[in-house]
């Protein structure tokens, strides 16, 4: 997989919106935070100051509490800025100049010019008809949709930015914007129920002694905990599209599917489903409209470009086979010293294949990129960045981005083999 720069691209939008999602979810978790936070304060308080018998603490619970009832109004303005953030995205009509290249995007209208970087945009997606246009998700949350005239422009776009299918993984958040914010008034529903029992509580405060204080805090952190997990179980799922599987993160499962294991992606309404081999039922995923067309055609696009020839003959000398980490680079560094890896019939070109393969087992990516950092390769940084972006295996990720550091120490491949 040679780290080549894709060839710039240019087009005519007629509309580009963008949309702050991450300024959203900050301003939901201030809202949470402003109505549990003063009761929670108060209540550790009151209980400090009766195990120090401290009338200091006593008097500061009361005043924390003279607080809570603000804060839970100051949560409602947070929930209601939130839903303006969100659903009212910032909205740019009229013919806009969209350039895209490696170095980023530059976004024209008129006189007025916009430039992101290249290293600013975290993903892209084409999102087909019946309005096609690309998706692309930014750091802090962000995300623009520039409209596109076909898919075929749109894919052009991203393959000009380096952010095709096989060159970048992509992750999409599957939730519904009213959803969320029905989890979060449901999250101020149970605070204002906590408030309610804290300030009974509080109102007895000089009259209870210090088991009673210690139960009462108990009920009010049960409390706080049904906050949490009501937001954790609405919590939408992310799915995330590599070049060599797909990876459905749910609020308390994760599911890896490579795409040898797949036989089947189709869409049904709101719904994409992932067939694999040996299921009896689908991985089922619900997505805005149009959502779900897009990733089953961005898991399609991957498959498609993960289908690579076939492996170089002796590539599974570059894999760990049971041998301890250490090991596993020593004699890495042996076959390169005597050349055993062209006697095995393999040449540097292959090693790259195989880094570069999304069909390969990870042990073996991973002995390939050893394999080109102890040969001082000088592409074999470039190559493995290029490798762990495109990955949505978190942990072959993590141990390519630890193979690509300037020193490979004694504990670097032990780290590098848990990806294995």
């Amino acid at each position: 997989m040679p780290a080549t720069t894709s060839p710039s691209f240019e087009l005519t939008s007629s509309r580009v919106v963008q949309r702050h999602t991450g300024l959203g979810r900050v301003l939901e978790c201030l809202a949470l935070l402003s109505s549990v936070g003063p009761l929670l304060a108060g209540a550790f308080a009151a209980v400090l100051g009766q195990k120090l018998a401290s009338p200091l603490f006593g008097q500061m619970a009361r005043d924390i509490l003279a607080w809570s009832g603000s804060g839970f109004i100051a949560g409602i303005f947070f929930v209601l800025v939130s839903l303006l953030v969100t659903s009212a995205p910032l909205t740019r009509r009229g013919t806009v100049r969209v350039a895209a290249s490696a170095t980023g995007l530059r976004l024209t209208r008129g006189a007025a010019a916009r430039w992101i970087p290249r290293a600013a945009i975290r993903s892209g997606l084409v999102v087909p008809k019946p309005r096609s246009c690309v998706a692309l998700e930014l750091r802090g949350g962000r995300q623009i949709e520039v409209q596109v005239e076909s898919e075929e422009e749109g894919a052009r776009l991203l393959a000009a930015l380096g952010l095709g299918p096989e060159a970048r993984r992509v992750a999409v958040s599957l939730g519904i914007a009213k959803r969320d914010r029905a989890a979060v008034w449901a999250g101020l529903l149970v605070a204002a129920l906590v408030m309610g029992f804290a300030s009974a509580w509080f109102d007895e405060l000089s009259v209870l002694v210090d088991r009673s204080a210690s139960l009462k805090a108990k009920h009010l952190a049960f409390y706080v905990l049904v906050v949490w997990l009501s937001r954790r179980v609405a919590r939408p799922a992310r799915l995330v599209v590599g070049s060599d599987g797909v990876l459905v993160e749910r609020p308390f499962s994760r599911t890896w599917l490579p795409h040898a294991v797949l036989t089947a992606i189709r869409t049904r309404g709101d719904r994409l489903l992932l067939f694999r081999q040996g299921g009896d039922r689908p991985v089922e995923l619900r997505a805005e409209r149009g959502l779900a067309r897009a990733l089953a055609l961005r898991i399609r696009e991957a498959r498609k470009s993960a289908a690579g020839g076939a492996a170089p003959r002796g590539a599974e000398a570059l894999e760990r086979r049971g041998r301890d980490p250490a090991a596993w680079r020593e004699d890495l560094r042996k076959m390169l010293a005597a050349d055993d890896y062209r006697a095995a019939g393999l040449t540097l070109e292959d090693v790259r294949h195989a880094l570069g393969d999304a069909s390969a087992p990870p042990d073996r990516r991973i002995g390939a990129a050893l394999l080109l950092r102890i040969a001082g390769h000088p592409e074999a940084r470039d190559l493995i960045r290029v490798a762990a972006e495109a990955t949505a295996d978190d942990e072959l990720r993590a141990a390519l981005e630890r193979a690509v550091e300037d020193e490979l120490d004694e504990a670097s491949p032990a780290r590098t083999a848990r990806g294995a």
